[in-house]
C-alpha cells in the first residue's frame, strides 16, 4: 500500500530537508517501508506530501512515532492527514 502524508510546514526550506531526511531514517529502521520523497502537491491544500509504501499502516505509525525520533516542533509542522492507498488493484 502506499501511505501518503499531507502537512504544511511554516519552518525553512533547511529544516525541511531535515524532516525528510529524519522520515528517510526511520522508515529504514522500520521493516518493509519505504520513503518515496517529499513533494509540493497541485492539487490539495496543504504544503507538501510525503510518500512511504510499506505493508502494513501500523508499522509505519508505530516507526514514526517512536519515541527515539526528533520532537515534532508544533511551530513549523502544524497539522497533517495520513491518506492510505490500498492496492495495487488485481486485474
Amino acid at each position: 500500500m502506499i501511505v501518503l502524508f499531507y502537512f504544511d510546514w511554516f519552518g525553512p526550506a533547511k529544516e525541511l530537508n531535515e524532516l525528510a531526511k529524519t522520515l528517510a531514517a526511520a522508515a529504514t529502521k522500520g521493516s518493509g517501508i519505504k520513503y518515496k520523497g517529499t513533494y509540493a502537491p497541485d492539487s490539495r491544500k496543504f504544503h507538501f506530501v510525503s510518500m512511504f509504501e510499506t505493508e502494513s499502516y501500523d508499522k509505519l505509525m508505530e516507526t514514526l512515532m517512536n519515541p527515539k525520533n526528533p520532537p515534532r516542533d508544533y511551530k513549523k509542522l502544524t497539522h497533517g492527514t495520513f491518506e492510505i492507498l490500498r492496492g495495487p488493484l488485481k486485474q
